[in-house]
């Protein structure tokens, strides 16, 4: 490998990649061999997490130093490092100049060779779940800090018994036979049933997202479980399809369990559909961002005994690195026409008059574009902007100080952090000839995607530490917990035929004309 590599990696992590990212039948067969593949499987997970300090964290945004406090309140974020005195000094460059290094000339959209568009709108609406920024202080948060589907169901009980219906099932609006979600106004007034039910921008407190939406759009919104939860039609794309499976388990458990309550029809349904959904954000979204050759896999139980094995708390760095705007082409193919993404904020229409078929065909059957500095679409700078601006807040530490915490060399020079000459020398523009002074949120998104990859090094590694530890620390995968006693049996047999957002798809698809295509991964992405 050239010397650049190992510049860049060092030798620890430079090994792990190097091994893992080759040899894919030596991995294939390692994951097809019982008991091995477990051991395997744990190793390269553990691995992962080890890589940076495990919680407890001694800081949160709560203060500089550590205090009981900051040790129990999770209203304030978790944050992995101490500020950087070096950076919050005067001559930083203006929150504009910064967010100019994301914007995407005219014309100019790079396209990812790996995935589709239903990789970015998958991924936001599953993080949308956990990582919920309090409108009125960026150092805080309104999260549940769990993987709990409260894009369904809410983050409280208040807001579950409103979305809730008869026989452990979602209210459901039908629109030609089909269930979509409740529509969230009746007769030009707000259904009195979702009178508490907020639709909050949770990017200014002063102002609700209601306000900014046409009167052509808002007879189209629907009630869902967190706020801006209608804020794009994949958003609610993915919230009807699992809207759809939640009830169609809820019918299979009620009928084959006809002693089971409503309310138990309910609750163990929603116990299968937070296990579903971790299965297949590891199994299939996880494996599609990573680009080692062994498939990982859930597994009830793995990590319990580890050190990593503690209370979720999402952290700063963790809502930062997830910002994937840059992902979201100029424009996307909806319904057969080519459209400016722009246009189809608050736009639910699409959902109702294509169909989930069609969306999910058509957003795996177009590649979205890659995460890069110079690639974000104009119309989403200024959250760009705000982003920085959470970053100075947070007063967080440099890149080069991320990149040391997570084993990684400190560069020495833009050339060793970008083979881009368009992004190095927007970054010397605007923070001059010091890559120490480059801001952790830039610095994350200025790196190279390396070959078979979704995300650059430092964004995957951060990736995986926070994805694992917070995921597979959920109750329901305690072995104790994981049995038919929690899902059914029938619950059971749907977590356990279950792999991918395809099998989802297809069974909540009856009677629509399309047989979809649904893919993370562009058709025919070659195994290389």
């Amino acid at each position: 490998m050239a010397g650049g590599f190992w510049r860049k990696y060092g030798v620890k992590n430079g090994v792990r990649v190097a091994l893992t990212t080759h040899g894919r039948r030596i991995w294939l067969a390692l994951r097809r061999t019982p008991k091995v593949n477990s051991l395997v499987n744990r190793w390269l997970i553990n691995g992962a997490v080890y890589t940076m300090k495990t919680r407890p964290g001694a800081l949160s945004t709560l203060g500089d130093y550590t205090s009981w406090e900051s040790l129990r309140d999770r209203t304030w974020n978790r944050r992995y490092l101490r500020a950087d005195p070096g950076l919050i000094v005067d001559g930083r460059p203006p929150v504009a100049a910064v967010a100019q290094l994301f914007a995407r000339p005219d014309g100019h959209n790079i396209v990812s060779e790996k995935s589709t568009l239903l990789f970015p709108l998958f991924a936001q609406w599953f993080v949308d779940g956990f990582l919920r920024t309090d409108p009125t202080n960026p150092l805080k948060n309104t999260s549940t800090h769990d993987i709990d589907l409260s894009q369904l169901y809410g983050q409280t009980r208040a807001v579950t018994d409103m979305l809730r219906g008869d026989h452990g099932l979602l209210l459901t609006s039908d629109v030609d036979g089909h269930e979509f979600p409740p529509y969230y106004f009746r007769d030009g007034a707000v259904d009195e049933r979702f009178e508490r039910l907020e639709l909050v921008s949770g990017d200014d407190p002063k102002t609700t997202e209601i306000e900014k939406i046409t009167e052509e759009l808002k007879p189209h919104l629907f009630a869902l479980g967190i706020r801006r939860g209608n804020i794009h039609y994949g958003f609610v794309m993915m919230s009807t399809l699992f809207l759809r499976e939640h009830n169609r388990v809820a019918r299979l458990i009620g009928r084959q369990n006809p002693c089971f309550s409503s309310d138990q029809v309910f609750e163990t349904t929603r116990n299968t559909m937070i296990v579903l959904l971790i299965k297949i954000v590891i199994e299939e979204y996880i494996n599609h961002i990573t680009p080692i050759k062994f498939p990982l896999f859930v597994e009830p139980g793995l990590g319990a005994q580890e050190r990593w094995f503690r209370q979720n708390w999402m952290s700063t760095e963790f809502n930062l690195l997830y910002r994937w705007h840059s992902l979201i082409p100029t424009k996307v193919r909806v319904g057969g026409q080519r459209r400016p993404f722009s246009e189809l904020q608050w736009d639910t229409r699409p959902v109702t008059t294509h169909g989930l078929a069609k969306l999910f065909d058509e957003a795996s059957r177009q590649p979205c574009s890659t995460i890069s500095l110079l690639n974000t679409d104009p119309f989403m700078l200024p959250i760009e902007a705000k982003s920085i601006e959470v970053g100075r807040a947070a007063k967080l530490a440099s890149y080069n100080d991320y990149r040391h915490s997570c084993g990684y060399p400190r560069l020495r020079s833009f050339e060793d952090l970008s083979a881009k000459r368009d992004v190095r020398d927007a970054l010397r523009a605007c923070y001059g000839d010091d890559i120490d002074k480059v801001e952790f949120f830039p610095g994350l998104f200025a790196e190279d995607v390396r070959q078979n990859a979704t995300l650059p090094p430092l964004m995957a590694t951060m990736v995986a530490v926070d994805a694992f530890s917070q995921a597979l620390t959920n109750p329901l995968l305690d072995p104790n917990l994981h049995t038919p006693d929690t899902f059914s049996r029938a619950g059971m047999d749907v977590i356990e035929s279950t792999t991918s957002l395809s099998d989802i798809v297809k069974r909540n698809i009856d009677g629509e004309s399309v047989d979809p295509f649904v893919s993370l991964a562009r058709e025919n992405w070659g195994d290389s």
